[in-house]
């Protein structure tokens, strides 16, 4: 019979997903904002080694953070043609 020791590389990655699930809960109940949460986001992506990947992110969250948020009530009354 074989014995093995350690982890296999899944068993691996779901100990990390698992911490990193753990961690947005966390964060999740401090009962932080939509606003807060990107920047918290993009705070994140600059710490990440690949350049590219922080660039993206960071431009991504950009674009929803200029976007002008319109809710239904101020839609209301409002005459098109």
């Amino acid at each position: 019979m074989t014995k093995f020791y350690g982890q296999t590389k899944t068993e691996t990655n779901a100990t990390e997903m698992i911490q990193c699930r753990e961690i947005v809960s966390e964060i999740m109940n401090f009962g932080v904002k939509q606003n807060q949460l990107l920047q918290i986001i993009k705070l994140l992506a600059l710490e990440l080694e690949n350049r590219g990947n922080m660039l993206s992110i960071n431009e991504c969250i950009e674009a929803l953070s200029s976007a002008e948020i319109v809710d239904e009530e101020s839609l209301k009354g409002l005459i098109t043609s």
